[in-house]
């Protein structure tokens, strides 16, 4: 079963709108495919230099607390929408909102950040959240519309960069069900034997499951997280340009 990217909303735009903005920025197509668990979802396919693989965006109307144990056990990113007024939100989310599932990626989202001095400020969402999380301020309904009918005259209204950051986020996850890709023809170098392949590729396991634990050691600051995770990148970049030098 692939992965579960759920998106949940605790304010003006909808998980709906999150979902089909994602699948506009990928340019993959907003088919919803109905089944017993959810409403719906949307089969979003992932391709990297590295992997292929593809998740199910789950746009859930309604909160955490009432979602199916189906869906939170294969849920691995976690998409929110808050508003970043409603200071409820605060004692919405903690810790306890991903006690349940094995998170590997997730995103904070609004309309008005940074917030206002009366809202709910950067460090509040820090002190209730781990470091997984990423805040990313989206475009108002409002904004979306008026730049839409300033373009309507010349250009059809374009949605880039509003989604971007998500994107890029769902590309650099090892989704539990990811295909690793290889060279067509790095299986036939003959100077490569089967012995000398096989290490490589365990190898490079090995250094996908490092940057997956890395991901969720909750022990690390985010300064050193993405110290770490720096270095893991430069690790990886040396084994692929050695493996294309070969």
């Amino acid at each position: 079963m692939d992965p579960t990217v759920l998106i949940l909303s605790y304010g003006s735009k909808t998980p709906l709108e999150i979902a089909e903005g994602i699948l506009t920025e990928m340019d993959q197509p907003k088919t919803p495919i109905n089944n017993e668990v959810s409403s719906h979802f949307y089969k979003c396919k992932i391709k990297t230099k590295y992997f292929n693989t593809s998740v199910n965006l789950i746009p859930f109307d309604g909160k955490w607390e009432n979602v199916p144990t189906e869906i939170t056990k294969t849920t691995e990113a976690v998409i929110v929408f808050f508003d970043a007024n409603d200071m409820n939100f605060l004692h919405t989310f903690s810790d306890t909102f991903l006690s349940d599932c094995p998170l590997k990626l997730g995103f904070l989202l609004t309309t008005s950040f940074p917030c206002e001095e009366n809202g709910i400020s950067l460090s509040d969402l820090k002190k209730r959240t781990n470091f997984i999380f990423d805040f990313i301020s989206l475009k108002s309904n409002s904004e979306t519309e008026t730049e839409s009918t300033a373009t309507s005259t010349s250009t059809p209204a374009q949605t880039e960069d509003q989604y971007q950051e998500i994107v890029d986020g769902l590309r650099n996850v090892v989704w539990s069900n990811v295909e690793i890709s290889t060279k067509s023809g790095s299986l036939q170098k003959k100077s490569l034997s089967s012995e000398d392949l096989d290490t490589q590729l365990n190898d490079f396991e090995n250094l996908l499951i490092t940057a997956q634990s890395l991901r969720s050691d909750t022990r690390l600051t985010r300064d050193e997280f993405l110290d770490k995770a720096e270095e893991l990148a430069g690790v990886m970049s040396n084994i692929l340009n050695d493996n294309d030098s070969d």
